[in-house]
């Protein structure tokens, strides 16, 4: 019987090609690893060596002195003077609560006042030391600063006893001239946990002192410079390794502000409205002057009052902040750029500018002024009863007769009005290189429909028209109403800086003269309102008695109704001198000081004239 052979399994060989493959694979794998190990230790070495010790070191930092700011003749106004301070790098302290205690025993304060500063770095809130290290490991935390010569010496002493205590010197913003000048200049502070997220990416780091208003924080990013400070190595873990000591790095200072402003004109305008505010009697008035010049826009004196020590920001005294912040003066509010009020009669220049150019008016026309005008149907009187009778422009302009400009207001209407006085600057910010800039108002129907609930009223006009209402300026946009006034109609753009130089004296940017737009007046009419305010302080004029000696001036006074009449006037003054060739510009603001623009205001821009030409007052 035959059988079937059974088939023998064939063997499983390995295909050649695939062999082939896997060892081609092997090679350019360890040919690929030979070239990166070549690349990295031969080739690259020395850079990610760097990496490495970079990754090792961190940077204790000490703060770079901030940039001088100077006056246009060299007075310095704002510097940096060292001072002696005393943190901790929280990663080095061995037992806080000891180390704490002794620095407040030598600084002759509560522990408590160190705890809560250490506890409470930057506005940030934490719940105990260890959470301090972890978050700002190096530090350093600034428990106290400005220490005087006598706890300098004490704590040298037992400094090798306090690891993680770190006293050095850091430079600190001095302000030689204290209180003047403090709302142009502003102050500086520790940068807190909310501005730090805001500008890190910038470069900022969390124990940064920085500008917290005016020309401080305008240009922060020029004056803070670049920090230095002492490097040390760590370990794997982050701690400091002790007995390693590396080179420090020098701080490099920040720029150097050079500003259009004049220091002694600064100082005399300062003077001028504190005397004048002081001698009134009540603490809480305020008030403000600034000084331009009208053919550049350049601020000349910028003041504002009450005032405030910036030196007390610099150096922390608490109790002086705390003082200044709750006082009801509000001594931080800048009033010279952000205290918008109707501005009275020195709103002529605007309605008695816009008025000629339209033709409404002409300059040698004879108008009966009775003291009055209907405006539509609402009976506008004038303070002085029975007005000026005949008369023309320039003479109406220098008495301010409110009768003779309600006429040219309702002759004008809201929507004139409006044009020229958005023209002059009003309702919009000027762009000043200051930080907190009010834009003002003008009233539309649109507005006063949102605010009061019912439309805008034609008879509105003759009170805008004499700088009452709802109309509202800075004594900031009114000073450069009267500079495109005097200069031909040219609105420039307010600005203080003139140029910043690197600590070396190289020019880093520079701010010429900027032009917002050239008002649609006349020449002849920006002409006759030049001539009713030169004869202001003339028989007849609102400001007669107040003349100078040798030095003409032109002025406008202006008076406003608060409360509905039943409150106290706010008081205006515009003012530039010499009459045929201004030097400056210079707008003057009493809030709610009772009187007039004549008896209050007027008197502080004489006193500044007198005393910046060298007349007798």
């Amino acid at each position: 019987m035959n059988r079937t052979p059974v088939p023998r399994p064939v063997p499983w060989r390995r295909p050649a090609w695939r062999v082939v493959v896997f060892c081609a694979i092997v090679v350019v794998a360890f040919v690929a690893l030979l070239v990166r190990l070549i690349q990295v230790q031969l080739v690259q070495g020395e850079r990610y060596r760097a990496q490495a010790q970079a990754n090792q070191i961190r940077l204790i930092p000490v703060a770079a002195p901030r940039g001088i700011i100077f006056d246009r003749h060299g007075t310095a106004i704002a510097r940096s003077r060292p001072s002696f301070v005393v943190g901790v790098i929280p990663s080095e302290v061995r037992n806080a609560a000891r180390e704490l205690k002794t620095l407040a025993e030598i600084l002759g304060v509560d522990d408590r006042v160190l705890w809560y500063r250490l506890l409470h770095h930057r506005g940030v809130n934490y719940d105990g030391f260890d959470n301090v290290v972890v978050n700002e490991p190096y530090g350093p935390v600034i428990l106290a600063e400005d220490l005087p010569v006598a706890a300098v010496a004490r704590l040298s002493e037992v400094l090798t006893d306090l690891p993680g205590v770190d006293l050095e010197v850091q430079p600190i913003r001095d302000y030689p001239h204290g209180r003047a000048g403090s709302h142009l200049v502003g102050y500086v502070g520790a940068i807190t946990q909310q501005e730090y997220e805001e500008l890190k990416h910038r470069g900022y780091s969390p124990n940064d002192v920085i500008g917290k208003d005016g020309l401080e924080q305008t240009y922060d990013a020029y004056l803070r410079g670049t920090p230095g400070g002492q490097r040390v190595v760590v370990d794997a873990t982050g701690a400091v390794v002790a007995n390693i000591k590396l080179g420090s790095r020098a701080a490099i200072p920040g720029d150097t502000l050079r500003t259009n402003l004049d220091w002694r004109l600064q100082q005399i305008a300062e003077n001028a409205l504190a005397d004048q505010i002081r001698s009134l009697g009540r603490r809480t008035l305020s008030g403000a002057v600034v000084a331009e010049d009208p053919w550049t826009g350049a601020i000349l004196a910028l003041a504002s009052y009450p005032n405030y020590d910036p030196n007390d920001f610099a150096a922390v005294r608490w109790k002086h902040i705390a003082r200044d912040l709750t006082d009801p003066a509000q001594p931080l509010f800048n009033r010279a750029i952000a205290a918008a009020t109707p501005t009275g009669s020195t709103f002529k220049m605007v309605t008695g500018s816009a008025a000629l150019t339209e033709g409404v008016v002409r300059v040698n026309q004879i108008v009966d002024d009775t003291g009055g005008w209907d405006c539509g149907g609402y009976y506008a009187r004038d303070i002085a009863a029975g007005g000026l009778g005949n008369t023309t422009f320039v003479p109406a302009l220098a008495a301010s007769s409110d009768g003779y400009f309600f006429r040219l207001a309702w002759w004008l209407g809201n929507e004139r009005l409006r044009k020229y006085a958005l023209a002059f600057g009003l309702n919009a910010k000027t762009g000043i290189d200051l930080p907190g800039e009010n834009e003002g108002n003008w009233p539309t129907s649109a507005w006063e429909r949102r605010v009061f609930g019912v439309p805008m009223e034609p008879s509105e006009a003759c009170f805008l028209g004499i700088g009452q209402g709802a109309m509202q300026a800075t004594p900031l946009q009114m000073v450069n109403v009267a500079s495109a006034v005097i200069n031909g109609g040219t609105l420039y753009q307010p600005q203080i800086v003139r140029e910043i130089r690197s600590p070396g004296g190289r020019v880093v940017a520079q701010f010429p003269p900027r032009v917002i737009r050239h008002v649609p007046v006349t020449a002849a009419a920006l002409a006759a309102v030049r001539a009713g305010m030169s004869k202001v302080t003339d028989p007849g004029g609102t400001a007669y008695g107040l003349a100078i000696d040798g030095l003409p001036f032109s002025g406008k006074t202006g008076t406003v109704e608060t409360d509905g009449g039943n409150g106290p006037n706010t008081t205006w003054f515009i003012a530039w001198a010499p009459t045929a060739h201004p030097k400056f510009a210079v707008a003057v603001f009493v809030d709610r000081s009772g009187g007039y623009g004549a008896t209050v205001a007027a008197p502080i821009a004489r006193s500044i004239l007198t005393q910046y030409f060298h007349k007798k007052p």
